[in-house]
């Protein structure tokens, strides 16, 4: 029999260049089903929650209000309200539907792995949606707490009753959220890494110093600048980091020398 190695050997380089491009437009394919099935499910996912938009709206308002007790939240257009409800209704199906969002990245990255690799599907899809749905509810029952205390405080500084743009405080509460549900999947990113061979815990143990720099400034250009709150997002950044190094121990694929 003729070895796989020969058989390369005699096939042409315009076929060969072929079927590089043929496996490229499959890739391309397949990306573009999942975007569609990806929409398709976030369109869904803001339908339903459109019909819960109010009940939304008082659970975004609810750690302004907790905090800025004598002072309200103003519209400045005709439709902003109605524009409001639909972001809102959009971030909701997101969240709601980030099972099923985490499930279509799997399906796209799936072809890719070896058969072995392709047992992780539960592990992935329950790992990346715990932890994206643990950093918003840090977020949100943790650090806004403080955050807006430390807003309010910098008002009565100054004297000044506040009367904050219904859009702004949205946009920041949205945005804030989703920062820290991306930030959490930290442990999935070191895992996809890791299986790529791209790195393993030994990269990260060599770079901790670096890295925990960098998770202080992240921690500072997140939180509002006052110590106690950047120290509530670094603290779980830093175990995070830690839990990457552990699972990159059992599962980062090695090379013969033991490196990535």
């Amino acid at each position: 029999m003729t070895p796989p190695s020969s058989l390369n050997k005699n096939i042409p380089a315009q076929d060969a260049g072929k079927n590089n491009e043929m496996h490229l437009f499959e890739h391309l394919a397949e990306l573009r089903r999942r975007l569609l099935a990806s929409a398709l499910i976030l369109t869904i996912g803001a339908i339903v929650a459109y019909f819960f938009s109010t009940e939304l709206f008082k659970v975004l308002t609810a750690p302004y209000h907790a905090t800025f007790d004598n002072s309200t939240l103003i519209g400045t257009g005709p439709a902003e309200a109605f524009v409001l409800k639909i972001q809102i209704a959009v971030i909701a199906g997101l969240i709601g539907t980030s099972p099923l969002l985490f499930h279509q990245l799997w399906r796209f990255i799936e072809p890719g792995l070896l058969e072995s690799e392709k047992r992780y599907l539960i592990p992935f899809v329950a790992g990346t949606s715990g932890l994206f749905l643990g950093g918003i509810w840090f977020c949100y029952f943790v650090v806004f707490p403080f955050a807006f205390t430390f807003f309010y405080d910098q008002y009565q500084s100054i004297g000044v009753t506040p009367a904050v743009r219904i859009g702004e405080h949205l946009s920041f509460i949205t945005r804030s959220l989703l920062a820290f549900g991306l930030i959490f999947e930290m442990p999935v990113l070191a895992f996809i890494l890791g299986r790529l061979g791209l790195i393993n815990d030994t990269t990260l143990i060599r770079h901790s110093r670096y890295a925990i720099v960098g998770i202080f400034i992240i921690a500072a250009v997140l939180t509002p600048p006052d110590a106690l709150t950047q120290i509530l997002l670094a603290v779980p950044l830093l175990l995070l980091y830690c839990l990457s190094i552990v699972i990159l121990k059992y599962t980062a694929r090695r090379t013969p020398d033991g490196g990535a």
